[in-house]
């Protein structure tokens, strides 16, 4: 396992035209999603997108914004991978990340993101300020879902919080099939609450994958969730593909 700037990559990328990126929920300190990608095949390099300014990057400038973490990915993504073929999933927070990264591939040619998997999250700017506050409060008061020895007194995930209810997506929608991810018993995020993501992309959908356990699901069965990128990987190569449209700021 190598780290290349705020990315750390898991696999090998001699040779590789195609990988998965995994964007982090709020308050993570290093990747939670590091036993979902070594179940990955070894010709599917996993890339582990983590914020600068903790972590293994204490001393670098901490994103003031999704966007300005957004763009450090970006600018670190394309210094990895001469061209590529991408599969985006991001958690909670991370899905966010997720479709602004989308939105950012959008502008480099050598790139494709053939795959936007969101997982516990209601789609962009779905609810009022004061009620995501709320569910993510409860969220920093049982931090399973964060490293929680590394930010003990909530730090990171009280900023990455701000972050969020901050932002304004960038894109009305990208081109990319979509594919929900979510806990069967996620009080913030049900199966039913997160369809309205297909509002944002032009893509196919490729279906809604509910997996044992709450919000932080993603900490055990591993395996099936590997399993199931995988085949979802496999389906996205046979899809053909999206033509880009152009895409308007959201004001």
């Amino acid at each position: 396992m190598t780290s290349g700037q705020s990315i750390v990559v898991q696999g090998n990328l001699r040779d590789t035209t195609e990988a998965v990126v995994f964007l982090p929920p709020a308050g993570s300190v290093t990747s939670p999603f590091l036993s979902v990608g070594a179940l990955l095949p070894p010709s599917l390099p996993a890339l582990h997108c983590e914020l600068p300014g903790r972590g293994r990057l204490p001393h670098d400038e901490a994103p003031a914004s999704v966007s300005a973490a957004v763009d450090r990915w970006t600018d670190d993504l394309t210094a990895l991978l001469p061209e590529g073929r991408l599969h985006l999933f991001g958690h909670s927070l991370g899905a966010l990340f997720a479709y602004e990264l989308a939105a950012r591939i959008e502008d480099h040619p050598r790139y494709e993101v053939v795959g936007l998997s969101v997982s516990g999250a209601r789609e962009p700017g779905s609810a009022p300020r004061t009620l995501v506050a709320a569910a993510f409060e409860a969220l920093r008061q049982d931090q399973r879902t964060t490293d929680k020895e590394s930010d003990a007194d909530g730090t990171w995930l009280t900023r990455d919080l701000h972050m969020r209810r901050e932002h304004r997506i960038t894109r009305q929608s990208v081109p990319a099939p979509l594919a929900l991810f979510c806990g069967d018993s996620d009080p913030f995020a049900r199966p039913a609450d997160m369809t309205e993501w297909k509002r944002f992309t032009s893509g196919p959908f490729l279906g809604t994958f509910t997996f044992p356990g709450g919000h932080d699901y993603y900490l055990s069965g591993q395996a099936a969730i590997a399993t199931t990128i995988t085949n979802l990987v496999d389906r996205c190569r046979e899809l053909p593909r999206t033509p880009v449209t152009e895409s308007k700021s959201d004001s």
